[in-house]
């Protein structure tokens, strides 16, 4: 069921070159184009600077572990790329190591798990965000289907988990004369 989805996605891959280039653009650059729009914003949006500040951290820390959680899990399941696995696929672009989970889901939805707390209107569209670059991901064959339902599934759990986990912590410290 995996490569038959893959398949499916994939083969919208190599159609033309404003298609691959808008998948590419989609798999590698757009994450980090609305990441750093959210930054911005984070920092600035509030009346109190401060806790722009303090919310930046607290997104920014979630997400950074989420990355680092999901690169030490793709160290255990040693799940092979689809270029790897299928002589015949040509990826989009170039992607090496292990592929489950995927650490662009796992990411980006612990991004959005975390951000629910603050801003639920930018929290569904980082959802929707990580949903996309994970589709962007397969089509330009470099994720399995299944790498990105485990990099959402993860990212989803911990982004949750170290929210409450960090902003507990801080509240800590918020306390003390």
């Amino acid at each position: 069921m995996n490569e038959t989805i893959f398949n499916f996605f994939y083969s919208f891959a190599h159609r033309s070159t404003l298609l691959d280039a808008a998948i590419g653009f989609t798999a590698e650059w757009y994450g980090l184009i609305i990441l750093g729009a959210l930054f911005i914003y984070l920092f600035k949006h509030r009346d109190n600077p401060q806790k722009g500040v303090r919310d930046l951290f607290v997104v920014g820390a979630t997400a950074v572990s989420a990355w680092f959680i999901a690169h030490f899990f793709k160290d255990i399941f040693l799940t092979l790329r689809p270029a790897d696995a299928l002589l015949w696929v040509k990826p989009l672009i170039s992607e090496s190591g292990y592929a489950f989970p995927s650490g662009h889901a796992t990411f980006f939805m612990a991004l959005a798990s975390s951000l629910w707390f603050y801003h639920k209107h930018l929290a569904v569209f980082f959802g929707i965000s990580a949903v996309i670059i994970g589709i962007a991901r397969v089509t330009a064959g470099i994720h399995w289907p299944f790498d990105i339902l485990g990099g959402l599934f993860l990212g989803y759990v911990i982004g949750t988990t170290l929210h409450k986990l960090i902003v507990s912590i801080m509240g800590r410290f918020d306390d003390t004369p």
